[in-house]
């Protein structure tokens, strides 16, 4: 695969991952995860056969379409927050102080995938540190349904320099869908109803 797709992947899954972090709207939310999905399936193509990346975007798009289909299916979108820029600021500098860390201690997490490519290595170790931190800031269901899916998506781009069973492959694929569904299914069962005087009134 010719470097500059490379290049274009490591844009868009770092560039996803960091909008993700720091947009709070719901609609611009889902699109920077849609892009890292993207990103992860162009990166992956320097160290496995371009059907299993094409399968690993697939998949981050399809859990994309799962969530927003989800929220569509609400009146508000729910989940949205205010991002004020004083909360902007904080959150920006969460995202360069992980990644001012993740490079200052890159030299010694080289091993945690049995070093592959320096490339590969960062961009999982930044997927799964930003997943975590988008874990912390949380504060709706189906976004850390997004903050986890994240986490997957790290260790899978890492795991695939060590395994490429399909087998392997597939059930990670499967854990990513069934991950996001038991989060779906959980926040509709938790989501307060509609008052009954509101219904019959309707």
């Amino acid at each position: 695969m010719p470097s500059g797709f490379f290049l274009i992947g490591y844009f868009c899954l770092l560039g996803g991952t960091s909008l993700l972090i720091v947009f709070r709207s719901w609609n611009r939310s889902l699109s920077a995860l849609a892009l890292q999905s993207i990103g992860l399936g162009l990166v992956s193509f320097q160290i496995t056969p371009p059907p299993v990346a094409v399968a690993k975007t697939t998949v981050g798009l399809f859990a994309v379409a799962l969530l927003a289909l989800t929220l569509s299916r609400e009146k508000q979108a729910a989940g949205d927050e205010e991002n004020p820029p004083v909360q902007a600021l904080f959150r920006v500098s969460l995202l360069l102080f992980l990644f001012s860390s993740i490079v200052a201690l890159f030299p010694q997490l080289t091993g945690v995938f049995r070093e592959p490519p320096a490339g590969i290595s960062f961009a999982a170790l930044c997927l799964i540190c930003s997943g975590l931190l988008n874990l912390g800031l949380a504060e709706h269901p189906l976004r850390s349904a997004a903050s986890l899916l994240t986490i997957l998506q790290g260790f899978e781009l890492g795991y695939l320099w060590i395994e490429q069973s399909l087998l392997v492959l597939a059930l990670l694929a499967v854990t990513d869908l069934a991950m996001v569904l038991v989060m779906i299914i959980l926040y509709s069962h938790a989501a307060p109803e509609a008052p009954a005087e509101s219904r019959v009134a309707s």
